[in-house]
Formats: C-alpha cells, sequence, structure tokens
C-alpha cells in the first residue's frame, strides 16, 4: 500500500479469498480490509506512478457507470467492504 498509494494502515481485516475460475486457475485473490490509514510513501517498482483517485464508497454504482473501474475482482472487492463497513 504505501508503494503503490501512499498510505499505510493500522488495521487489517481480511475480508474473503475467493477465485474467478476455481476449476481453471489457482490464483485466489484476497480481499483486505484497512483502517486507520496514515500517510507514508515508499518507492516502488513501478514504470512511473499510479494516479490514486479518491471515491466515496457510497457511490459505486457512479464508479462503475464511468466505465473506469471494469476488473471483476476489484468490482466484488468494493462490494465486499461496503457490506463489511455496514456491519461495523
Amino acid at each position: 500500500m504505501k508503494e503503490e498509494v501512499g498510505y499505510g494502515a493500522n488495521s487489517l481485516h481480511h475480508l474473503a479469498s475467493f477465485s474467478i475460475a476455481p476449476s481453471y486457475l489457482e490464483h485466489t485473490t484476497e480481499t483486505i480490509i484497512v483502517t486507520d490509514l496514515y500517510p507514508e510513501k515508499l518507492e516502488g517498482n513501478e514504470p512511473e506512478e499510479l494516479e490514486v483517485v479518491p471515491w466515496r464508497l457510497s457511490d459505486i454504482n457512479g464508479l462503475l457507470a464511468t466505465g473506469e473501474c471494469t476488473e471483476a475482482r476489484s468490482i466484488a472487492a468494493l462490494f465486499m467492504a461496503v457490506e463489511h463497513l455496514k456491519k461495523s
């Protein structure tokens, strides 16, 4: 997180593990929600710096409507985060 988006977190909570094609691919995605963020940047190995675009979880449908967030694992993680935060 510190390398990719420039934040650290004091609290991490594992939400779920899932696969996009369990009988075809062995890759598993771990979904973790972090809270109590603080700014801290570490040097990464990306060829260019990633742009961080803040977006309110209350407007996931607006984000999806932009067409800029289309990766299924990211979308699933967003909805899992919303449900987790509703229970907290």
